[in-house]
């Protein structure tokens, strides 16, 4: 039957109303991401539902730690938690704080709470077009936002758009200074001198409750103090999710994983991979931890040992036992001890719990005088019962500590070099270890030191322990073969 013009008129109307509201559909998901979110992973949930005041999400690269804290933000931003929501919901409008490293940084963190800027008009984040009130665009840099007003839920809400490299050389203040806030988003690592002040703005906020911060991070600089207090010394108002590796994130397959090691030197694949604060931009001993790790095992008896000491009595002191195979040349860190607060009696004794007949390397100024009494500090040790001792030097009698850095260094690369994993101590300080305009900073080392120590000196000085049996020869004269006939 033919199909008369009207019915053919009628039938492109309907498709064309078809593809327009696809269009509109389209157009309205791409302009309110907020009502469509992320299938979120378990420790991305377990972010978004903390209710401890500060939170740090530790992570790998491309794990989707940004896009979380940029959700999360928004949220508190217009207060249009989500009807299954369990987490914090602040009841009133909000004065908020994203903040990032740099200029780069920040045009990320932009985009992701605004989306992308054409003709001065922000296309759509998390936040939505027809949720900006009005922008104060930056007068120094091009279609970046300073000020953006929101409106939320209670009415008009305030974001702030800054970065770390703001701060203002020898003052150490941002333009921020002085204002309260209820919400800051920090994403990427905040150097240690700017995380005071953050907390600072934080104090009053939330109408006198006390601010929220949320980190979103890879720890590019290290074991800082904010993450030593998060990893190591956290406290009831602070709560760290991770570190996160690729592992936990599905959109991170085998393939892709293998396909992103190969592009990041070997050295960094705990940082980028895992989210562990394993280097720094100056560490000492750029080195992955998986090439020196290794299982403990029971020291054969031809091994030579060493002990080494970093004397402690106004610090902590530091103890070693190092072991080297004679026949591969591979030296191993057995045992490490650290403590503090002790006397001389009670680090001595500890030294001598293991090889206890060995030479034991001591720093150079194991003989100076003790501030008031005028002992020498050596007396106390010897008396403890500390024997066998020899002051550290370089093969060249040198005191120089770089050649000892330069050759353990290598012989990590090499395989020469091996710690037991239950050298809980090194593992602490290897990842704390690093430079500061190239000086290395004198903190934690004490196990760094006697390690570097012994390693120079296991050479010259290593010998099998008296109460150790050698490792038997065979002789292999004429005069002890057995003749055939």
């Amino acid at each position: 039957m033919a199909v008369t013009q009207q019915a053919l008129t009628e039938e492109i109307a309907l498709n064309t109303e078809v593809l327009e509201a696809i269009a509109e559909l389209a157009d309205y998901k791409r302009t309110h991401q907020r009502e469509d979110p992320l299938n979120w992973y378990p420790w991305q949930r377990k972010a978004l539902y903390s209710l401890i005041r500060q939170v740090m999400s530790l992570a790998g690269n491309q794990t989707g730690k940004s896009q979380t804290g940029g959700y999360h933000f928004a949220l508190d931003v217009t207060q249009d938690y989500p009807e299954d929501w369990e987490g914090f919901e602040f009841d009133h409008c909000v004065n908020s704080l994203a903040i990032g490293v740099d200029r780069d940084q920040l045009e990320v963190i932009q985009e992701i709470l605004f989306g992308a800027v054409i003709d001065r008009e922000f296309q759509g984040g998390w936040i939505h077009p027809d949720e900006v009130h009005t922008v104060t665009w930056s007068r120094s840099m091009t279609d970046m936002a300073d000020k953006v007003i929101v409106r939320g839920r209670y009415g008009l809400n305030t974001v702030y758009l800054r970065s770390y490299s703001q701060v203002k050389t020898g003052q150490k203040t941002l333009k921020f200074a002085g204002k309260i806030y209820d919400v800051i988003w920090a994403d990427e690592q905040p150097p240690d001198e700017l995380v005071g002040q953050l907390g600072a703005r934080l104090l009053n906020g939330n109408r006198g409750k006390g601010g929220r911060i949320r980190y979103t991070m890879t720890p590019e600089l290290g074991k800082t103090d904010l993450i030593i207090k998060f990893m190591d010394e956290r406290g009831k108002n602070q709560d760290l999710i991770g570190p996160v590796s690729w592992n936990e994130c599905d959109h991170m397959t085998p393939e892709a994983q293998e396909a992103a090691l190969e592009m990041i030197p070997e050295f960094e694949h705990e940082l980028r991979r895992d989210g562990q604060p394993s280097f720094g931009s100056g560490m000492v001993y750029p080195i992955a931890e998986s090439r020196i790790r290794c299982d403990p095992f029971e020291i054969p008896n031809w091994y030579i040992v060493l002990r080494a000491i970093d004397l402690g009595i106004d610090h902590p002191q530091g103890t070693i036992w190092m072991a080297k195979d004679p026949q591969s040349g591979i030296c191993y860190l057995v045992k490490t001890y650290r403590a503090s607060g002790m006397d001389a009696a009670t680090h001595a004794g500890a030294t001598n719990t293991t090889w206890p007949n060995s030479h034991c390397v001591v720093p150079h100024d194991y003989d100076t005088l003790e501030k008031g009494s005028g002992e020498l500090v050596s007396m106390y040790y010897e008396e403890a019962g500390l024997k066998h001792t020899i002051q550290f030097t370089n093969k060249d009698g040198s005191l120089h500590v770089e050649p000892g850095i330069f050759a353990l260094h290598n012989a990590m690369k090499a395989g020469m070099f091996k710690v037991f994993s239950t050298c809980t101590e090194y593992w602490h300080e290897h990842r704390l270890y690093h430079r500061d305009e190239g000086k290395i900073v004198k903190r934690n080392d004490d196990i760094m030191d006697p390690t570097r120590q012994a390693f120079a000196m296991i050479g010259r000085f290593g010998r099998v322990h008296q109460d150790r049996v050698r490792k038997p020869k065979v002789n292999t004269s004429m005069a002890h073969r057995r003749v055939r006939r």
